[in-house]
């Protein structure tokens, strides 16, 4: 920040500093919240076929498993095409990071009608059904009804064990998506 700064950068650059602090109390508390040991499940892939979480993994030792609403909900779908822009790399990692993971997209409906979806929105993540698997209500990702809700589990697998350890949910606003930022630049101040 140069020395003369104007008075509303200086502020700005406090607000910085205690929102930082912030998000690594809420980071502690989601790993905390999400600690549990997570059931082997069995999902369905593209024509049927049959692949265990574990098999999902592939080399990594993390996933990054976001649960999705499925085609009905039009901020799940907000949330994966913003996703589609980065699986990638959360898979390959990031020059000077040494973090990979794999990426699973999972969601209620069935195959079929993900991979008719995902292709029409140009998705390139893996995608599996949990439909009639009790996946999302097992790992608090579904209301008392069994609605699924959206979020995202960081999973880790070591030899047979699958453990989560950490969650978050996805909601307007959320910083899985860049695009509520903007939004919110553009409000109108609320008037005192």
């Amino acid at each position: 920040m140069p020395a003369k700064a104007d008075p509303v950068e200086r502020k700005l650059r406090k607000v910085y500093d205690k929102q930082l602090g912030l998000e690594r109390d809420a980071t502690r508390l989601k790993r905390q919240l999400g600690a549990k040991d997570v059931t082997d499940y069995v999902l369905a892939g593209p024509a049927g076929k049959r692949t265990k979480l574990s098999a999902a993994f592939g080399k990594h030792e993390f996933m990054v498993l976001v649960h999705n609403m499925g085609k009905s909900c039009p901020y799940c779908t907000l949330w994966a095409d913003s996703f589609n822009s980065i699986w990638r790399h959360v898979e390959n990692g990031v020059p000077g990071m040494k973090q990979k993971a794999a990426f699973l997209v999972v969601s209620p409906d069935d195959p079929a009608t993900q991979k008719k979806f995902a292709r029409s929105r140009k998705w390139g993540f893996r995608m599996l059904s949990a439909k009639d698997t009790t996946l999302f209500g097992d790992l608090g990702f579904a209301d008392d009804k069994g609605n699924p809700w959206p979020g995202v589990s960081i999973l880790r697998r070591k030899g047979r064990k699958i453990t989560r350890v950490a969650k978050d949910f996805f909601g307007p606003g959320d910083r899985y998506n860049a695009i509520f930022s903007f939004f919110a630049l553009m409000e109108e101040p609320k008037s005192a």
